[in-house]
């Protein structure tokens, strides 16, 4: 049966959060995403869901239009078909696939519900509803939702991965054993590796973290590589932080990387380096406030108290009500 919602966290376009420091770098909470339209392949199909065929021509076509993103006309022959067999789990299903589509969440779960009590035994549906919970930031649901689903799939990759999330959420102590599960179902998920990591650096296992970061350096894909070099920042692990944005920078040399990747650089005590970074930064966008913050830092430290000025007035006026506007001030008025 198709899926519909992938429902892992998926990284920004460049998961950067600036800290108010030269030496580390902020973090974040995972969050459910909406998924993209979806595809023909069954992402849990190794854990013995097959793909299983249309219960009916009016389901097919709606499923079809699924793909073709047309979501009010799935919408539209999927209630047909729910009306022609109340008992079709698969038109409960696949009109939640539909009704979520179109932006409603709540409808989306009602759907997915009636669908799990028609078959609780339809993964999908779970993966779906614990996914859909996690968007409503209904963690406590998503959990029960996904702990259900594991009853009759419990090497889920979806279900293992939804429960992950909604233990984060929920801050429990179990988190991180439940994203290990999660991984081991689907070890070449990366956003199921960095959110264990995350997991892991919440809880003080700094060097699990940045064990499980170290395969993600090796990535092609430009928001792995700025997410798990941030990470890495912050976990003062500078070595795997400038690997990572090396490699990004090599994709695109954004001033966001330059910056990030200039906070490494400094955290490794190579502040030519860092410099270098901050300097290419503004070349790239004079607009961009942290790389003057950052600039101005350094030139502080350097003992060039007229040059750190300049930059730190810079990044006052170009971010007057943000957090490194407030910084840049104070730095300022700390300037001797």
């Amino acid at each position: 049966m198709i899926h519909y919602r992938r429902s892992a966290p998926l990284f920004g376009a460049l998961a950067i959060t600036w800290a108010l420091g030269l030496t580390a770098c902020g973090g974040s909470t995972p969050q459910a995403s909406t998924a993209p339209p979806p595809s023909l392949e069954d992402d849990d199909a190794a854990s013995g869901g097959g793909a299983a065929a249309p219960s009916s021509s009016k389901v097919k076509e709606g499923m079809d239009a699924i793909q073709a993103g047309d979501f009010a006309k799935a919408k539209a022959l999927l209630e047909q078909a729910a009306r022609e067999n109340p008992k079709d789990a698969q038109a409960a299903f696949y009109l939640g696939v539909a009704v979520e589509g179109l932006g409603d969440g709540k409808g989306a779960a009602t759907q997915y519900q009636h669908a799990l009590e028609l078959d609780p035994k339809l993964t999908e549906a779970s993966a779906n509803l614990s996914g859909v919970l996690l968007d409503l930031d209904d963690a406590a649901g998503a959990l029960a939702a996904a702990d259900a689903g594991l009853k009759a799939a419990p090497k889920s990759p979806s279900l293992l991965r939804n429960r992950a999330v909604a233990l984060e959420a929920t801050h429990a102590k179990e988190a991180p054993a439940a994203f290990k599960a999660a991984l081991e179902a689907a070890p070449q998920d990366k956003e199921v590796r960095y959110l264990y990591a995350e997991s892991l650096a919440r809880s003080g296992d700094d060097q699990g973290a940045i064990h499980e970061l170290a395969p993600l350096t090796e990535s092609d894909d430009l928001a792995v590589l700025a997410s798990a070099g941030r990470l890495l920042g912050q976990l003062k692990s500078f070595d795997g932080c400038v690997k990572a944005l090396d490699k990004a920078i090599g994709q695109k040399d954004a001033a966001e990387l330059r910056v990030q990747r200039g906070i490494c650089k400094h955290g490794n005590k190579d502040d030519k380096g860092a410099e270098a970074d901050f300097v290419a930064a503004i070349g790239s966008d004079p607009k961009f406030a942290p790389a003057h913050y950052y600039l101005g830092q350094h030139k502080r430290a350097a003992g060039d108290a007229k040059g750190a000025r300049a930059e730190l007035q810079k990044a006052e006026e170009l971010d007057p009500q943000g957090k490194i506007g407030a910084a840049a001030k104070k730095a300022i008025a700390d300037l001797k």
